[in-house]
Parts: C-alpha cells; structure tokens; sequence
C-alpha cells in the first residue's frame, strides 16, 4: 500500500493519485516499470508491439439522453457537450440549484473497471478545487 503524503489514506500500489483527498500519488515517469528478463540466448528481433489504446470517442456507446431528460429528480438535460475516451459529459440544468452543471456518464464497461473509477472520481475531486470565473459548475458530475 502508498501512504498519501497529503492526507495519510492508504491506496493501492498502482494508484496514480489518492482515493481519499485526490492528491497525485507518483508522476507517469515515477511509475514503476518491469525489468525485462535476463536471456541466455542472442535477443531475437523484436518485432513491432501490438499497441493498444483506451476506446476513442467514435466507439464509446451513447448514452441516448434527450434534451428535457429529468435524471434523479434534479437534472434536466440540455444536450450533449461532448463525447471522449471516458464517456459522455452533458450539459443540464440543475433544478434545484438553478444553475447549469456537466454531468458525466462513464461507459458501464469503464464503471465496472476499479482503475477507471479511480481516475473518476480523482478526476471529480481536482476539478472541484479549480475556481475561475471562466469556469462555470463543471465539477457538479452524475456517477451511474
């Protein structure tokens, strides 16, 4: 386990950032790597790695929410803003507020992923953190 060194969580070896408080646990370039294995024999030519990659927007299934969608009693939908490799984020209204929010949807096979989650929800806590008048209520998100 990595103890945070902000808050004191405990949180997986692999965990980028903390559970708890959101703070980045080890920078891509601190992140442990595999040591290859020692050979015996001459390397064999390596060939070209087959190199997978998260799923693009074009293949990330729609949510099909309409404008005037009411979800959770609380957020009418406006439209969609946008769609990426973690979802779909929407723009709505939050009816008791009244204030414009982003609700953002992972795809279930991303929301079944601890990993994924993780990233989420670090996501969610450091986006709340940012205050600027450029910056409407982005950090209100809808988890499903």
């Amino acid at each position: 386990m990595i103890q945070c060194p902000k808050c004191s969580a405990e949180n997986l070896p692999e965990s980028r950032f903390c559970s708890s408080c959101g703070q980045e646990l080890s920078s891509v370039s601190q992140m442990p790597t595999m040591e290859a294995p020692e050979q015996e024999s001459p390397p064999v030519p390596v060939q070209s790695p087959h190199v997978g990659r998260i799923v693009s927007s074009d293949s990330v299934p729609a949510g099909g929410f309409t404008p005037g969608t009411i979800l959770a009693d609380r957020y009418r939908v406006i439209g969609l803003l946008g769609r990426g490799g973690m979802g779909e984020v929407y723009r709505a209204d939050d009816l008791k507020l009244g204030q414009p929010v982003a609700l953002k949807f992972l795809p279930p096979a991303l929301a079944k992923d601890s990993v994924r989650r993780e990233r989420f929800f670090a996501e969610v806590r450091i986006t709340r953190q940012l205050s600027h008048p450029n910056i409407w209520d982005y950090a209100s998100y809808c988890t499903s």
